[in-house]
This record gives C-alpha cells, structure tokens and sequence, in this order.
C-alpha cells in the first residue's frame, strides 16, 4: 500500500491576536489542516500528528490534525481550510522508502512506501528543515522561514539497510524488581519513539536461560504503534531442551570429552528425541507470540564446550552440530512465514564449507572479538581481515541471506568505559553495504548506552538510512543539543573520546587486557597512557561546562569519563605488572587491580535516570566478574624461603 502526505499553503491569521503571535514569529502565522483517513493505522497518525506539532514550532504555524473519513486510506493531507487534495501520480514505492515531491504549485507531498514510512519521512522532512534528534536530547525544532516547504527541492530516500535493529538482552530490564523495571520503561518510553523517528524499523529482545520472559509486556504496545517489528530468541538452545529432563533422559544433553552427559551446554543433535523437543519448544514461540518477526535460535553463550562430544555429534563440527538444530526448527517453521536465525559467533564465527542451510534460515553474523580501532574491512588491521572473510564466507553459503549484528553501544564489551567510533561505523556501514547486505542490528543496554555512546548511536542511526554520513557533522549535532550552551566545547570532548577509542579498542573485552599477547601488550601501554590522557582532557571540558552552565548532563559525563580515566590507567599498570616478577607484580598488580575496583564510585554517583538499570544494579556485579578474571590472570604470589630479602 502506497501512503502520502500532502501539505498545502497557508492562510493568513484574521485576529488580532493571532497577529500579535505571528509578529512575534517574524511574521504571518501559517493555518495548516493535517487531515488523514480513519482507516489508517496508528503509526500514520502518529506521523500526522508528530508532523503537526514539529511544523507548529518551526514555522510559527496554528496546525492541528485529525481523521477524515472521506479521505482515501492513502493519503494525510495538509491545507488551508477546505482545499481539496492534489492529484498524485502514485510511485511505485516499497517498505520504508520515501519521497517529497511537489504535486503542484504551493503543495508538498510525501509518499511512502510503508505506513512507518510516513513517521521516517516526517522526521527526516522536519530534519531538513533544521530540526534535530539525537540520543539523549530533547528534540530541538528551530524557528524556519515560512516559505521552507515550497522551495523546498524534491528528493527521494530508500534506507540503504531494510532492516535496521538495535538489540537488548532481557535481563537488562531487572523485571522481577517492580521500582527497577519502572525505571527502565521511563527510559524506554522516550527511546522507542526516538528509535521510529530515526527509521529504526526492528527491535531484537535477547533472552538467556534465566530469564522467565521473551518481551516485556509493557512496551508491545509502543513498538505496535511506532512501527517498530520485534523479534524473539536469543540463547534459547538451553531453554528449549529443558534443564530439567537431564535425571530423566541424559542422552538427550551434550556429552563432554570423557564420553559423561552434563546438563551445562546446548543437547545432542544426534538424539531424535532431543531434537523434536527443542523444535517443539520453539514452535510456541510462534503460537504464543505470532507478532515475532525473526525467530532467533542461539546456542549457550560460551566460546568452547557447549556441543555434544559423543560417538556420534563429536564428527560433526560446532556449526554442523548447530546448523543441524536450526535446520530442524526451520523446516517445522516453514509454513509459519517466520525466518530462522543461525548465530555465527564465538566457536561458530567462521563457517564450515558443508553448511547446507534451508532457505528460510539466515545467518547472523556476530563478530564480537573483533577489532573498534579498525572498520572491518581494514586490510591493515590485523585482526578484522578473519572476520570479513568469514562474513563473506557465510554470504556464499547462505546464498546473501544474512544480518549482522554489531557491538557498537555495547556496555559490557566496552567495559561501561565512554568511548565513540563514528568514522569506523560509517565505514563498516559501507563495507556491509558493499556486500550486498540489507540487515544490521546494533546491541544496547537502555539508558547506560545513551549516556556512554551517544555519538555510535547517533551515527548508526543516519548510517543505517546513508552510509556516506558526515562523521564531523554527527560529533557536532551530539555537542550542539545535548549541551546547547557549550557546544563547542563538549565537541572537543567527544572526540577526545573518540581518539582514546583508537588506541584501546582492538582487543575485547577492554576489561580482560590479560588476553593480549605479550608483545601486544607490550605495544598496548604507550597508546593506554595516550587514552587515559585523552580522557582526562574530556573530564576537565566536561567540569567546566556542569560548574559554568549548571549542566547535569555535562556533570554525569565528567564521572563516567573520570571512571573511565581511572580504569583505564588501571590497566596499563595491569600491564606493567604481568611483566614483573615477585613481589613486585603482586604489588604493582593488586594496586592496578584495587584503582580498577574503585573507579565504579564515579558511576555510583551519576543520576539514576541517566545511567538507568544496568549503571546503577549490572554494572555492579558485571565488574566483579571482570575483577575476579583481573585477580585469577595475575598469577599467584608464591614466597620462597630464603627469597623474601
């Protein structure tokens, strides 16, 4: 179905007080009418309605909106009292493209290709008109001259990525605490709306064993209304092949190396009973939440051990023993129209030439261990060049089927450290896009995501609709409104920011510096010290700008970079001690280790409302886990008689 958009000229305001208003405009104040058909969905009234109030601001106009049962289901029209609508020639438009065309003279139209479209074109029109919103703003509507919208040129938008997601683990959410859960959900009341206005089009909920739910409740309706899909799994394959049948039936769970069964893992694909609960299990997925449109199966998220080791899985490799489980699920979903997802990632990340996927299972593509100084395309890199190739491995196998799902605002992948790299997500952008590949998803951890990657956000956003963005232009709009009265300077924070990313972010996890080789690590202290400074020089602009302004925002990046600061100086004394001996690396180590600990006050002291659920409960435990593997990878410290002295 086609949908449009008509706007049509202004009349002039016949009161006196109107005249007052429009003098203080600038002058005369415009009357639109913003007319659509009660047969639309919710999403196109919305988009009328949005469109509406974001004109009023900008152009001093008096707009209001409301349904017309005598207009056609196709068309929102905006007027001046009665006029009729012009005459449209129709386009042959599909999913969310859109185009602004001038059907006559003093008229303005938008056609899209979807109902969610018309949000993306309205948004995007208003854009153009000098609005702006990025992540962690409010939207900012400048006043525009009342003449905009009919010099404006024609143009037309198709999203370079058909599906453009962000992805969030369930558990983020903190559902079974009621206070924890409603602070999430007045976080996300604000970012799914901003996520439709930005074309956003999908929203992948992750779920791991321990959860107890596959969305929350809450929010369907929200995403229903701002035409947002959303899609379910996550790491299911434990959750479908029930823990607790292991005492009944141990053949159906994976076999470890000694030939014992153990109910950690995935399940033994070569048990035709374990394979028919787990399709089964996941056959409820679409009678119980039909609204899915992306089944995604995972396996346990471990990089090693999670497969069956018996007689006969063990000749099967990883990604033979998984795609064998997807395939299954996929063939008992073939007449449900939903696709399957096949995780490549961890021990599956690069494929297995004998993969023979059925044509309703997509790939998705999940490169974690990859290298953020570098796009993944980098020939110079000396990490990526694996992963792309494996990317287009897979593309092969599964005939361009794919996604990819990227870690661009991810919390724990980048230790809750602050860190932008919007010129490496442009350029992954192009370089996915050069393949051929139209589906992107990006992981975030609700509010503690806006607040640390607001720049990656923002770029992802814009990328995901035109990969060539202007990466300048993005640091620029981040500082001018999330800090409308240190722009500038707040600019040059964030790409202080940006600088520290590039000397630290080509090992993962940045809070696991122990996984570097020695002479990588060797190599990694210079440029650690180079970070640390990069980030002390955005804490200062950042102090400046709370104590000048008053500006809470401003104050709450000083101690997320403060925090940042800290660990990161941590770990390059981290560094230095792993290549002491004695006492001094247990001296030098435990100190790095006990600076590290205590950075999270500066987190504890940022308002909740800014670092949401996972900076003020996850964050805590998440950094436990990292301490224990800083303590564990230290080696131990042994006193030998006679050696103290």
């Amino acid at each position: 179905m086609l949908y449009v958009i008509i706007l049509r000229g202004a009349e002039k305001r016949t009161n006196e007080g109107k005249r007052r208003m429009a003098k203080k405009a600038g002058g005369r104040s415009s009357k639109l009418d913003i007319r659509y058909s009660a047969e639309v969905g919710e999403v196109a009234a919305i988009a009328a309605r949005e469109l509406a109030d974001g004109l009023a601001k900008m152009l001093a106009a008096d707009a209001s909106a409301s349904s017309d049962p005598s207009i056609d289901a196709r068309a929102i029209i905006i007027s001046s009292g009665a006029d009729a609508p012009a005459n449209l020639a129709l386009n042959k438009l599909t999913d969310d493209g859109f185009e602004i065309s001038h059907p006559d003279k003093g008229s303005l139209a938008i056609q899209a290709g979807s109902e969610r479209g018309l949000l993306h074109a309205s948004y995007d029109l208003m854009e153009r008109l000098g609005a702006s919103f990025v992540p962690g703003a409010p939207g900012n509507f400048p006043k525009a001259p009342r003449d905009t919208l009919a010099t404006m040129k024609p143009y037309s938008v198709t999203p370079a990525f058909k599906r453009r997601a962000m992805a969030s683990d369930i558990l983020t959410w903190n559902y079974t605490y009621p206070d924890r859960l409603a602070q999430h959900l007045k976080f996300d009341r604000e970012f799914i709306p901003w996520m439709a206005r930005r074309g956003i089009n999908a929203f992948e909920y992750i779920r791991h064993p321990h959860d107890t739910v596959q969305r929350i409740d809450e929010l369907t309706p929200l995403y229903k209304s701002h035409g947002i899909g959303v899609e379910y799994g996550g790491h299911v394959l434990q959750i479908l092949m029930p823990r607790d049948q292991f005492e009944l039936h141990p053949e159906w769970f994976p076999a470890t190396k000694d030939g014992s069964r153990t109910p950690k893992g995935n399940l033994c694909v070569s048990n035709a009973d374990a394979v028919r609960l787990a399709c089964e299990g996941a056959l409820n997925y679409v009678r119980e939440y039909p609204e899915s449109e992306l089944l995604h199966i995972w396996g346990a998220d471990v990089r090693d051990g999670a497969w069956c080791r018996c007689a006969n899985c063990k000749k099967l490799s990883p990604q033979l023993q998984y795609m064998k489980i997807v395939n299954a699920v996929a063939a008992a979903y073939e007449n449900a129209g939903v696709p399957v997802a096949y995780l490549a990632y961890h021990d599956t990340v690069d494929p297995d030439r004998k993969l023979r996927p059925l044509p309703n299972v997509w790939f998705e593509w999940a490169p974690r261990e990859r290298c953020y100084i570098h796009a993944i395309d980098d020939p110079d890199c000396t990490i990526n060049p694996r992963y792309f190739e494996s990317l287009k491995r897979y593309l092969e196998i599964f005939e361009g089927r794919g996604h990819v799902f990227e870690y661009y605002a991810d919390a724990i992948l980048f230790g809750g450290l602050g860190f932008a790299t919007p010129g490496v997500i442009g350029r992954d952008l192009r370089a996915y896009k050069g393949l051929g590949i139209d589906s992107i998803s990006n992981l975030t951890f609700g509010a503690y995501s806006a607040l640390a990657y607001p720049v990656n956000l923002e770029a992802f956003v814009r990328g995901t609709r035109e990969p060539k963005f202007s990466v300048s232009g993005v640091v620029e709009d981040c500082a001018a409104n999330r800090h409308p009265k240190a722009a500038d300077a707040l600019g040059k924070a964030y790409r202080a920011v940006e600088k520290a990313a590039a000397m630290v972010l080509d090992y993962a996890d940045v809070m696991c510096p122990y996984k570097m080789k020695p002479e990588q690590a060797a190599a990694k202290k210079p440029q650690i010290v180079k970070a640390f400074t990069q980030f002390e020089h955005a804490v200062e602009i950042a102090r400046h700008a709370k104590e000048k302004h008053g500006d809470a925002l401003a104050g709450a990046e000083e101690e997320l970079w403060s925090y940042s600061f800290e660990v990161m100086s941590g770990i390059g004394d981290y560094l230095r001690a792993q290549q002491e001996q004695g006492i001094v690396k247990h001296t030098l180590g435990q100190g790095a280790i006990a600076q590290i600990a205590g950075a999270i006050e500066h987190i504890h002291r940022i308002d909740a409302n800014l670092k949401g659920t996972w900076g003020s409960y996850d964050l805590d435990w998440m950094r436990e886990h990292w301490l224990d593997g800083l303590r564990k990878n230290l080696g131990a410290f042994e006193i030998k008689p006679g050696k103290l002295f």
